[in-house]
């Protein structure tokens, strides 16, 4: 379920990805400049649910908020977007926030796929 929201991508220590300088390094090969991760990158391997109670390990870096949000703001107060849910399609596609970090990114000419999509 959580892999179905976007902004949250999980991500699991069997593909390398064991600590957040991991998600740092992998922002990077992914092109991301600066290594910015829009999302945040929960640890599939290790999440456990006992009860009502779910442990997990997470790593959020400091842009996964504020850079998409103020897009959308700017976007809202210039007047170029008015719908929000267009502005965050937008915004995701442009900075090409996904659920999954190792799966094959579309082609830059290629619609993001609205499965996941911010709400």
């Amino acid at each position: 379920m959580l892999g179905a929201v976007l902004w949250i991508a999980l991500v699991r220590s069997s593909e390398g990805i064991v600590a957040p300088n991991s998600t740092i390094e992998l922002m990077r090969d992914l092109g991301r400049p600066r290594g910015d991760m829009y999302e945040v990158a929960v640890w599939a391997d290790i999440l456990t649910v006992r009860g009502d109670e779910l442990f997990c390990t997470y790593t959020v870096d400091n842009q996964a908020v504020v850079v998409p949000e103020n897009i959308d703001a700017i976007r809202a107060l210039a007047g170029t977007v008015t719908d929000g849910t267009e502005s965050m399609s937008r915004t995701d596609a442009a900075l090409d926030v996904r659920a999954d970090f190792l799966a094959r990114a579309p082609h830059p000419g290629q619609a993001h796929s609205p499965e996941g999509a911010r709400s």
